[in-house]
């Protein structure tokens, strides 16, 4: 699922090039390029057995999933490969209220179809839903407002069945939360009097 900007090119890379700190380091010279974000991490080796080194790319991940770099010219061998791929968010999830359970909704549901499939249940009325934008692993966050009579004052969280939330990168650890507590229902509280004439009554 690799994705990005256009095909730039890089200036001139030394064999003997710096990992960082100077303005023709490999840091720089591909920060430079008009298709990365910011300065990628870059670590460099201790010399290899051959005489060359091994250099570590870190892309930010404000990137998402890159595609592999390319050498495009060299007189010496260079070979690239890709030892982590970043960890975008991928697959499904259930949403229980009242014993109910949703069908499986999206990672990446937009707002409409997480109020279809809460509407969908017996136990909800009507919802409104809104969505943020995605972040840099495709995670989003949902606002979800009960407007209904029937789910009324203040409510049970919902329950979330994420166990087909998946990640592309092998760090893992992907789920869905909710934000227990919400903002309460709104309930009136309080006494008043009523007057009548000269004689008051407590209510």
């Amino acid at each position: 699922m690799a994705s990005g900007g256009s095909i730039q090119y890089s200036g001139e890379v030394s064999a003997t090039v710096d990992a960082s700190g100077s303005r023709s380091s490999l840091q720089e010279i591909l920060g430079a390029m008009s298709n990365i974000d910011a300065l990628p991490e870059v670590s460099k080796s201790e010399m290899n057995p051959d005489g060359g080194h091994t250099f570590s790319v870190t892309f930010p991940t404000s990137m998402r999933d890159v595609p592999q770099l390319e050498v495009y010219l060299t007189e010496v061998p260079v070979y690239v490969s890709t030892v982590e791929h970043a960890n975008m968010l991928d697959g499904f999830f259930r949403l229980e209220y009242d014993g109910e359970i949703t069908e499986p909704i999206p990672i990446d549901a937009d707002a409409f179809q997480m109020q279809m499939s809460l509407s969908d249940l017996s136990s909800i009325g009507n919802v409104l839903v809104t969505r943020s934008e995605g972040d840099d692993q495709d995670g989003y966050t949902w606002t979800i407002q009960f407007v209904s009579d029937e789910n009324s004052g203040n409510l049970d969280d919902l329950i979330v069945h994420s166990d087909n939330v998946s990640t592309t990168g092998s760090i893992g650890g992907a789920s869905v939360a909710i934000a227990a507590g919400g903002t309460d229902g709104s309930f009136i509280g309080g006494t008043f009097a009523i007057t009548f004439g000269k004689f008051p009554v407590e209510i």
